[in-house]
């Protein structure tokens, strides 16, 4: 069963993230209303041991009324091979006829929330015209706050880049399309992002690729949770990601999440990272 959300307001080209402040259970919802609970500390999830999904993480089960938005999300595109060395996998799939959605996407979302830190995610990227995966932080008036965001989003039409963006109080601000210097669909990658209250710095396998100063530009501070999912928008988003015609079928492989707060010593994916991770030579 698919639970079906109304809300009256969907920002941006990554309307995502929007749908993430909205959960399928009741418990879901009433945590989701301590907007200002402590963030948590540092954790590392591996999603390859052979494990269930580790705890502190949740998948989305809804979908979101509105014309512009072809995703629901669903528990049956989240699975795991439940062997050691088999990624968490997300599916992108069409939906059957009686669907009111044109496709099922999954998500996955941190139940607590995450703050200044470093941030890591070992994945591979889908690929396919008007794809999206991505891996982000996000709050937003659901939970009480103005919309603050951090993003990485693979555009399937191109995976040799990267859409890097953040939303501050409310306001969707510049994003940047940057050359990554290899393909993001075609083996797991570590990209990683630090969020200090004076800048924001994004890495690629450990080598920066873009960074924002708050003496520059505005950056988001309020405290939010983590996500990552694989998604098609609607014409809206059309010029940005591409269109997906109705058979359109990808895959995003997630192996490792990692959060570590600033200044201190606890491991992150980078540490143990896939041997197929991709040479930046």
């Amino acid at each position: 069963m698919i639970y079906v959300v109304s809300r009256k307001t969907i920002w941006r080209l990554c309307f995502v993230c929007m749908l993430g402040s909205a959960f399928g259970l009741v418990s879901a919802v009433l945590s989701a209303r301590s907007a200002h609970a402590q963030p948590e500390g540092s954790f590392l999830s591996r999603f390859d041991n052979g494990d269930p999904l580790p705890d502190g993480w949740q998948i989305s089960n809804f979908a979101v009324r509105s014309p512009g938005l072809r995703t629901a999300w669903t528990r049956n595109a989240v699975s795991s091979g439940g062997l050691k060395g088999m990624p968490l996998e997300l599916r992108l799939y069409p939906a059957p006829a009686e669907s009111d959605k044109k496709f099922f996407g999954g998500q996955v979302q941190r139940q607590r929330r995450t703050h200044y830190g470093h941030y890591e995610v070992e994945m591979t990227a889908g690929r396919g015209n008007g794809v999206i995966s991505s891996f982000f932080t996000y709050t937003g008036p659901y939970f009480g706050d103005p919309h603050d965001e951090i993003d990485f989003e693979f555009l399937g039409r191109d995976t040799t880049k990267v859409w890097v963006n953040r939303f501050a109080k409310g306001e969707r601000l510049p994003g940047k399309w940057i050359d990554l210097g290899l393909d993001a669909a075609a083996g797991p990658n570590v990209y990683a992002f630090d969020w200090l209250p004076d800048r924001i710095i994004w890495f690629v396998n450990g080598r920066e690729i873009y960074r924002i100063e708050a003496k520059d530009r505005v950056l988001p501070d309020i405290p939010g949770r983590i996500y990552f999912d694989i998604w098609t928008g609607g014409r809206g988003q059309t010029n940005w990601a591409g269109w997906a015609d109705q058979s359109t079928e990808s895959l995003a492989k997630y192996y490792c999440i990692s959060y570590r707060l600033p200044h201190e010593q606890a491991p992150s994916c980078s540490d143990e990272r896939s041997s197929t991770v991709q040479s930046d030579e």
